[in-house]
């Protein structure tokens, strides 16, 4: 098995780090909620604990000041609950004395420091949550103060319930986002599985059947991704033209190159075996000489042909698209034949109004037209005629020639535009049969459509379509 790794294997990779990342985020995200949560119950609870306080200070405040001692004593003692639920001490502390003595609410033991020192005013919420363990409050009396002390966070318990109820809560909702996240990045990327597992097989096929082996569309009829399914159809069958391209290049070269150098070859041979006068020889060398020549430019013209063909069909000649006058192109085209008209009293006729306008490559689309010009006036008997026109519609802009010469039976008329195809009809024209495939290679390659309608005896239409937002 090779050690390079296939594409389904870098997309599984690349499914599990994107999920094992999304895992990580929800963590960090999942622990920053939750300190934040406990934060905010530790202040809550701090908060509420210190409202408290200060609710019973100034209700047992008011009781020291308009009432006696005694009757503050006697409402702390005879209604305990209050004060040991919240786990509130009242310690007593004299005037000018440092010791201090509990007297009623929560059994605490005296703090070791003065009780003044704890007040729950005298600093920032946090400094008294992390360092100090006690909340203090005074109520002044007349012989000495009253203090109402109470451990920091004496509701810890019930916050660190409440958080891991919250924390257990975030849970199962982060498992059910990361069950659910892991669904979707599996289903958005199974099309991407698809053309990954296609492309593999695709990569150890033989290049004959390579779009059969990569036909992406197969993996793609629920439509997802389908515009990258349709880039990869057109990039695969572009390919596939190229390699098609190659092979009847080579084909052609191999087969019906043999011609002419068969030719050149039987000439030469000829020549030089002929045992004649030295006038006769050098009449024979010069008819081979002119064989030869003969024969060679065919080839050359030939291989230029073809390699023409070839460079438009693997993308080497790209086109330069500007908008041209289309009636002046025609018309520049119909210059070029109008004397090979005028010997075969052929009428060519352009019918295109001023003014038109259309995006493309002119030297392309002269190439294009010229082919087919070519072709129609070599193919339309005397006194024929010959029509380029142009039309645009709401669905497209055309230009067509059209002739009234023998016209392309309809069984070949898919073939025509084959390399080298020639019908039975044509074989007796001057030709090598490349012209349409050329035209059609060019047609291609910018951007538009070349079709054939014909009828045998009344002559043919190619028609060049291009889309009606090409034509300005």
């Amino acid at each position: 098995m090779s050690s390079e790794k296939s594409v389904s294997q870098s997309l599984s990779k690349t499914q599990r780090h994107l999920f094992l990342r999304f895992v990580l985020v929800l963590t960090l995200c999942l622990v920053f909620v939750q300190i934040t949560i406990a934060v905010m119950l530790l202040y809550g609870s701090y908060r509420n604990d210190v409202k408290l306080l200060s609710s019973m200070q100034a209700e047992y405040q008011r009781i020291i000041t308009f009432n006696d001692d005694k009757k503050f004593l006697h409402v702390i003692t005879s209604n305990p609950q209050r004060l040991e639920e919240n786990q509130i001490a009242i310690f007593w502390q004299a005037d000018n004395q440092k010791e201090v003595k509990r007297i009623g609410g929560f059994d605490l033991l005296a703090p070791t420091k003065p009780l003044n020192t704890y007040l729950a005013n005298g600093r920032s919420w946090i400094t008294q949550v992390t360092s100090v363990p006690y909340i203090s409050l005074p109520m002044q009396a007349k012989t000495g103060t009253y203090w109402m002390v109470q451990p920091t966070l004496v509701h810890f318990p019930t916050v660190f319930s409440e958080w891991t109820r919250i924390g257990m809560a975030l849970a199962l909702l982060a498992f059910v986002c990361t069950g659910f996240v892991w669904k979707l990045i599996h289903s958005t990327l199974a099309p991407l599985f698809s053309l990954a597992h296609q492309l593999d097989e695709a990569s150890i096929a033989s290049l004959d059947t390579l779009y059969i082996a990569f036909n992406v569309s197969e993996g793609n009829k629920s439509g997802q991704l389908s515009a990258m399914s349709q880039s990869i159809n057109k990039l695969l069958t572009r390919l596939s033209m190229v390699i098609e391209s190659m092979e009847n290049t080579l084909h052609a070269i191999a087969h019906d190159l043999r011609t002419p150098l068969s030719r050149i070859r039987l000439s030469a041979e000829s020549a030089l075996i002929g045992s004649k006068s030295q006038t006769e020889n050098e009449a024979a060398l010069k008819a081979a000489l002119t064989d030869c020549l003969e024969s060679s430019e065919i080839a050359s013209q030939m291989l230029t042909t073809l390699m023409k063909i070839n460079d438009e069909a693997a993308g080497r000649s790209m086109p330069s698209f500007h908008s041209i006058d289309v009636k002046h192109t025609l018309d520049k085209v119909v210059e070029w034949y109008e004397e090979a008209a005028e010997e075969k009293s052929i009428t060519l006729i352009i019918d295109c109004p001023k003014g038109q306008q259309l995006v493309s490559d002119e030297s392309k689309l002269i190439q294009v037209l010229v082919n087919l010009l070519d072709n129609a006036i070599k193919f339309t008997p005397e006194d024929g005629t010959v029509v380029l026109a142009y039309e645009v519609d709401a669905k497209s802009a055309r230009i067509t020639v059209s002739d009234t010469g023998m016209g392309i039976a309809e069984e070949h008329q898919s073939l025509i535009f084959s390399r080298l195809f020639r019908t039975e009809q044509s074989r007796s024209t001057e030709g090598y049969g490349l012209g349409l495939s050329l035209a059609k290679a060019i047609t291609t390659t910018i951007r538009g459509e070349l079709s054939v309608t014909s009828e045998l005896g009344k002559g043919s239409i190619f028609t060049l379509c291009f889309p009606q937002k090409r034509a300005a």
